[in-house]
């Protein structure tokens, strides 16, 4: 009987075992060497303990040969006369004072080392102030980029002065040299070091700040926007049509987006964040107060109330003058009359425009000329307060067309054209008096 796979199997086999007797072999190499690295690792260490006992033991019989000649000196005893009473005696009371003496002088220690850094500390951390500038407000700018390090040349430079090493560690401390934040900071009398760093590190700097003067045009705003120092000056190279995109507006005109108020702001904002808030406080003006409107509002929309209460703005001395003149300007539109408004006329001939309006200037046919056409002009013709739109959704229901602003303010309406010539001629030509 014949098996023709017995050869081939008993060759597999035998090329198993061997692959299983080689990883065997390369096992126990591996744990032999494993062993070898502990015993020699035991050995090591079994050297280095009988080094330490040994060193121990010396230096514990040198201390007792001083020990037992110290005793012996101070009891009177030669060496070889000391009793071994003496010595346990002796012994006793070395081991029982010598850790309250380490002890004693590990605290004394401690107490100096302490006294000397909360001296050190307490006088580091002032900060000192020229003669010259004492009782005056201090600030100091920090400008984007000033690296944590360079505030103390600012400093001094401004006349106040402060430990550079210890500034740099409560930079650290604080976290102000990873977190630096830039704008001007007002130094306080008294203040620390310490307290300094941390209105760094917080950001609590001055809060700078722009108004928007009531009335004021949209020129005359970005010129002050562009005066003001501390504010990042973006839209100065920008033209209308970009500021407005980049304020997100949706209107086709500067004028008359721009709520009158002051602003704060950081340094270093940009000054179309600013331009942003402004907008937005105005935008949500417009809502509040087209939602709350009278009955007796003339206007149809809220950017018709926008441009009708920039000219109530421009037109009244007072404040209280507001709901009638709003009132009287409502008449005209309801019966389809002119407005026929200086200010609008003036608005029209541009920002070079200066003196006095005369006749040329009532003649010329532009969109605001109030005089040659019926309604509104295309624009608001400046930024109008609150209580101007407020007065345009709330007019006063009165019966008059016209009026007159005398010299001391006092407002002069009238019914008629024949009133109000006679108002003209005596409060504005004098004449007849």
């Amino acid at each position: 009987m014949q098996f023709p796979d017995f050869e081939n199997f008993f060759a597999r086999f035998r090329q198993a075992l061997q692959k299983s007797l080689t990883k065997l072999d390369a096992l126990l190499e591996r744990l032999g060497q494993k062993a070898r690295v502990l015993w020699n690792s035991r050995a090591n260490r079994k050297t280095q303990i009988e080094k330490l006992w040994r060193k121990n033991i010396a230096r514990a019989r040198y201390e007792w040969d001083v020990a037992k000649k110290h005793y012996g000196a101070k009891k009177g005893h030669p060496e070889d006369k000391l009793t071994r009473a003496e010595e346990v005696t002796y012994l006793r009371l070395n081991l029982r004072f010598r850790p309250v003496k380490i002890i004693a002088y590990a605290a004394c220690a401690v107490i100096a080392a302490g006294a000397i850094l909360g001296g050190y500390v307490h006088f580091a951390n002032q900060i000192d102030i020229d003669p010259d500038k004492l009782g005056k407000d201090i600030v100091v700018a920090i400008a984007p980029g000033t690296p944590a390090v360079g505030v103390i040349d600012i400093l001094e430079k401004n006349g106040v002065h402060v430990n550079s090493l210890f500034f740099k560690i409560s930079l650290r401390v604080t976290g102000a040299d990873r977190n630096l934040k830039t704008g001007y900071y007002r130094i306080v009398p008294g203040e620390t070091v310490m307290q300094l760093t941390e209105r760094l590190a917080k950001g609590d700097a001055v809060l700078l700040s722009w108004r928007i003067a009531d009335g004021s045009t949209y020129w005359e705003v970005r010129r002050s926007l562009n005066a003001t120092e501390g504010l990042k000056h973006d839209s100065e190279s920008m033209s209308a049509d970009a500021i407005l995109l980049a304020i997100g507006a949706k209107e086709g005109h500067l004028e008359g987006l721009f709520a009158p108020d002051t602003y704060h702001f950081h340094a270093g904002v940009s000054d179309l964040q600013v331009l942003k808030a402004a907008y937005d406080r105005q935008q949500e003006i417009l809502t509040e107060e087209w939602t709350n409107r009278g009955t007796n509002c003339a206007v149809k929309s809220p950017y018709e109330a926008l441009i009708l209460a920039s000219i109530v703005e421009r037109e009244v001395a007072r404040s209280e003058d507001r709901l009638i003149v709003a009132g009287i300007f409502s008449n005209r539109l309801r019966i389809k009359m002119p407005l026929q408004t200086d200010p609008s006329v003036i608005y029209g001939e541009g920002e070079d425009f200066e003196g006095r309006l005369r006749r040329k200037h009532l003649d010329r046919d532009t969109p605001y000329n109030t005089y040659r056409f019926v309604g509104l002009p295309p624009t608001p013709i400046g930024n109008p307060t609150r209580a101007s739109i407020h007065a345009v959704m709330h007019p006063a229901k009165t019966p008059y067309l016209y009026f007159i602003n005398k010299e001391n303010g006092d407002l002069v309406a009238s019914r008629t054209l024949q009133e109000h010539n006679r108002a003209v001629n005596r409060y504005i030509r004098k004449k007849g008096q």
